[in-house]
């Protein structure tokens, strides 16, 4: 039985099986997609209690993404964690957190990373 589950987005397949093995030894149920389209696709059609996005990626980025599902009640409060290779200032060498969002550089901490999903996901 998994505690919650958590949607992973992003379109390189490498960081996904990453994610997926980490969340899946911490007790995570996990989702994947390989856009924003396929978020948007697996968000309506699996009890997500936690989204990790890509910014950059085919189809439809990872911000266009997160603004479609903002715009939705049922995701208006999920916790949302950017991940992103393309970070500026300093955001580059850590987390943050804009808005709602944890922003997170790549390359990942993953010590960091699961540490972040797991206190979003009991706050929520």
């Amino acid at each position: 039985m998994c505690r919650s589950r958590v949607l992973v987005v992003d379109d390189e397949p490498d960081i996904r099986t990453i994610l997926r093995r980490l969340l899946l030894r911490a007790g995570f149920c996990v989702a994947e997609a390989g856009d924003g389209l396929e978020a948007l696709e697996a968000a309506q059609h699996c009890d997500v209690q936690m989204i990790v996005m890509d910014i950059n990626m085919p189809r439809m980025t990872g911000t266009e993404a997160v603004r479609r599902l903002r715009a939705m009640p049922r995701f208006a409060t999920t916790p949302i964690m950017i991940i992103t290779g393309n970070a500026l200032g300093p955001l580059a060498t850590a987390p943050s957190q804009v808005g709602d969002l944890m922003l997170f550089p790549k390359p990942l901490n993953l010590d960091q990373v699961l540490t972040a999903i797991q206190e979003a996901v009991q706050t929520a």
